[in-house]
Order: structure tokens, then sequence, then C-alpha cells
């Protein structure tokens, strides 16, 4: 029975951040070195970045959060899953729309950068809505020296999928893989697209070859991409609509209704509907049949932040990193998982939220209102923003032209009055 998430192993994965200098083992002599190894002490760790789904214009509090939770929990590998550009905003076609996409993955990278630990990119459906090419994304991403691996990269398949193995410490034995894949954009029905069949045939030659150099043995593996795969639905039990707390389901679950099943869920929450694809191209069926996949994480659901297992694999549900686009102060962070050599499918995890880095307090709670998104889209606050301040202006102006339009008054002269002054009676007069 799995106990991954009690309270003593949150403690030890605590304390062993402190103690262990080698559960963050990267450095900037490992930045251009694309071999990911178990360090001395048996750990390998893995820093999700999720949905950053940011514009040139990245706030500050995206930056503090990062940095702060790669400092304070270092890691092997940073994955970034995916929606790293918010794609589809006008602000990214402000001028030159390729200058803005390359400022925003600079300025989203420079804590990465800092830190030196390698890092990994797969694409979110936001990053095909762009102002520049997803394979364009991944020659900027590749330009950097600590990235070992992106999809539609150089060691990609052509259709985005790539492994990268994790050795043995001091050794040439892999003792793990992590699969990478693209899940794509949006399919001709305006439903959520999801890894391709070509992707899925790609997995299955590579598993083969994993476990053929393995004594014919599955190397334990990890599966990283964007979108949730369809049977994320697995792990909800449908219920009638109407039912207290239901969710709506989404892609694979549309026209149901749903209540998470925290039988099966072991850990976080859900407070929104994952939203897979409608299609499958039987990826989740493949990692069955080769029996090496024992946890598959993905994004695009900013706001949930759960682990369950279905038919003995665990559905990560990484929680969103992004202050742009919609999120919530109980979730916006990032997850860690935590592998170990001789017991690699025994991880740890935990998720570490952005609210222990930012708060309104230290930011200044009328510029924290206006950079992050809490039910209105701060480019939303912005415009109404700007808006009233242009109305204010022209009725300033209004009110300073009428005024400048306005006759002036003719001064009355002393006695002017024909109608009752034509003979004016004198003080003297009176009551003769």
């Amino acid at each position: 029975m799995k106990k991954r998430l009690i309270a003593i192993s949150l403690l030890i994965f605590l304390f062993s951040a402190c103690l262990f200098p080698a559960f963050g083992k990267a450095n900037a002599e490992s930045s251009t070195d694309a071999r990911l190894t178990f360090g001395a002490d048996g750990t390998f760790t893995v820093l999700i970045l999720s949905d950053l789904q940011d514009t040139q214009y990245t706030t500050q509090l995206v930056q503090d959060g990062s940095a702060g939770v790669i400092r304070d929990y270092p890691a092997d590998l940073i994955v970034l899953l995916g929606d790293q550009l918010e794609g589809a905003s006008p602000v990214l076609r402000f001028g030159n729309g390729e200058k803005n996409c390359a400022n925003t993955i600079q300025t989203l990278l420079a804590p990465v950068l800092e830190s030196g630990v390698p890092f990994a990119v797969v694409f979110g459906n936001h990053d095909y809505e762009a102002p520049i090419s997803i394979r364009q994304q991944a020659k900027l991403y590749e330009s950097y020296d600590n990235c070992v691996g992106v999809s539609f990269g150089i060691n990609s398949s052509e259709d985005g999928a790539f492994a990268l193995p994790v050795y043995e410490h001091d050794s040439d034995i892999p003792k793990m893989t992590l699969y990478f894949f693209d899940s794509g954009s949006y399919l001709a029905n305006g439903d959520y697209d999801t890894v391709s069949k070509e992707q899925v045939a790609w997995y299955n030659e590579q598993s083969a070859a994993f476990r053929s150099a393995n004594d014919n043995q599955a190397l334990p593996s990890v599966a990283f991409c964007h979108i949730a795969l369809p049977e994320v639905y697995g792990l909800f039990t449908e219920v009638e609509k109407g039912t207290k707390d239901a969710f709506k389901g989404v892609g694979s679950g549309a026209g149901r209704y749903y209540l998470p099943d925290y039988d099966r869920i072991f850990t976080g929450d859900v407070n929104e509907s994952p939203c897979p694809s409608s299609e499958n191209n039987g990826l989740f069926e493949a990692y069955l049949e080769n029996g090496d996949v024992f946890l598959t994480v993905n994004g695009h659901d900013h706001i949930n932040s759960f682990i369950g297992n279905l038919d003995g694999i665990d559905i990560a549900s990484a929680p969103g990193s992004s202050y742009t686009s919609y999120g919530s102060e109980d979730v916006r962070g990032v997850r860690l998982f935590r592998f170990t050599e001789h017991c690699v499918k025994d991880y740890e995890t935990l998720h570490v939220r952005y609210s222990d880095y930012n708060s309104p307090a230290r930011f200044g709670f009328l510029r924290y209102y206006f950079s992050t998104t809490t039910g209105i889209y701060n480019a939303v606050k912005v415009f109404v923003v700007l808006l009233l301040f242009v109305a204010a202006l022209i009725v300033l102006i209004v009110l300073v032209v009428r005024k400048k339009k306005r006759p002036p008054c003719e001064e009355a002269l002393p006695g002017s009055n024909d109608e009752f002054d034509d003979d004016p009676v004198k003080p003297d007069q009176k009551g003769e």
C-alpha cells in the first residue's frame, strides 16, 4: 500500500532538503552536460513549472516565486510543462511579436538559468497561439546551455516526443526514463488535442529498446505532457446532474457530471473539471501494456493539484505557476517529485505554494491586485483602469472647453432699468 504523503514523509523530505547538498546536485558545471544522474545520496528530484502563461510584461511575482522555490528546494531537473506563453494575448503582438516571445521566455527562464539546473520543455495549447512557431520556440530554448531537451528540438522525434534516461550515480546504467510528449493544441471540433498516434508508436519503440538493454525488464519510467490524458476521468465517479459539488465533464467526460473519487485520489484537491481531449490515441493503454510508466504528470488545469492511481499508474495534475492567467492563492505554485535510485517507484512528492513567498502586504496591495489574476484577468483590470482614466480625461477636457466658450456676463449699469427707472422717486418726495 502506498504511503508516500503521510506527514512523516513530508517532514523527511523537508529535512533532507536542508541537510543534504546532494539533493540539489545541479550547478553551473552540470549546465552543459545533458546526462542526468542520481546523486550521491541516491535521489533525483524533479521540479515542475506549469502554465506560466505570460507575456513580455512578466510580473515580479512570477520571478520571486520561481526563484524562491528553486533556491529552497534544490532540484536535479526543472520541467516546463507547457503554456509558457500567453499565446493568444494581443500584448504579445505589440510591435515585434517574435522579439516579445523571446523576451518573455528569457525572463521566465531567468531564475532557472541563474540556478544552473538542467531544464526540459514541452509545449501547451497556448504556446501554439503565440506569434512565433513552436519550432522557433524550441530553438530559443535550445539556445540556453542548461536545456537538456525540448519538444521539436534536436533530440526530439518529428512529432514532438523525447526521452531522457536518468543514470545510476557514477555508472552508465540507466535506472529510470523520463518521457516527454507534445499534446498539441486544439482539434478541428474545438476540443483540446492529445498525444498523437505517431508519438504512441515512438514510445512503444523506445520502451522496447530500454527493456532490451535492461535484461528484458521494464525500465521504471515517468511521463510528462501538458494536457491530461482522457483516462483522467477514471479518477472520478459519475453522478447525476445537479449533485452537490459535482463537476461538469470536459473532453472525454463531456455530457456527464462527476465527483472526485478519493479512494483513488490519494493526495491534493480537485478544484475544477479536468480538461482532457475527447480523442484518445491509446497512450495510457500503451503504458499498461509496456509496464514501465508508473507516473504520468500533466498541467493545463491551473487550480488542480492532485495525484490518484488508476490501474496501477499514478496520474498527477501539477498546479499552475501563473499570475497572469487564472489561478488560486491556495494552489498557485509548483510540485516536486523525488525519486530514489534503488526503489524508483516509491517516490515522494510535495506541493509548494507561491503564497509562501509572495503576499499582498509584502508586494503592496494595489500592485499585487493589478499583478495577479483573481477572478478578473490582469489585462482586463488594466484596460478598465485605462478606460476610466480616458473617460475622466475626456470629461475634464469637455468642462474646460465649455468654460472657455461661455460668454462673459454683461455688467449692469446703475439706474439702467428702463421699465422702473424712467421717473425715479426721490427720497424726499415719499408720502407727498
